[in-house]
């Protein structure tokens, strides 16, 4: 996943690197909301569709990756050691840590891109609607 300056990178703290980023993602959603409600969004339907469907296609990968916590959630083959066991639950911990989570992260990542799929249909519904007055105008001489 990206934010515009480059791809979030494993080791220490990058599920709250993650947890920003979706945070910036979340953000630029807002100001995309912003600009179509006020209808300064021009945005041809063609083009707008394609990045709807590219958004639904990145949402359905973090579903299917969603649908795998199971596995975030119960580590197992790790042995019964104390040691063993301490590390299977902070991993444990750390996917279902509610909302800093793996598990909430996938969630607001699915739900953000949801969010930026429909916001280019609604622009792009907009750009239609707009351009029919503009044509029905020129029709009846107004424009």
């Amino acid at each position: 996943m990206t934010d515009g300056a480059g791809p979030v990178r494993g080791g220490g703290g990058s599920l709250e690197a993650v947890s920003a980023q979706l945070a910036g993602i979340s953000a630029q959603n807002e100001q995309l909301r912003a600009q179509v409600a006020s209808g300064r969004l021009t945005i041809d339907p063609e083009a707008a569709e394609k990045a709807a469907q590219a958004y639904e296609r990145a949402q359905r990968r973090v579903q299917r990756l969603s649908r795998n916590t199971d596995l975030l959630l119960k580590v197992q083959g790790l042995g019964e050691y104390h040691s063993a066991v301490q590390l299977s639950r902070k991993f444990e911990a750390k996917a279902d840590d509610g909302s800093s989570g793996a598990v909430a992260l996938l969630g607001r990542l699915s739900d953000e891109l949801k969010e930026k799929a429909e916001l280019f249909r609604q622009a792009a519904k907009d750009y239609t609607a707009t351009d029919d007055a503009i044509a029905q105008d020129l029709m009846r001489g107004e424009g």
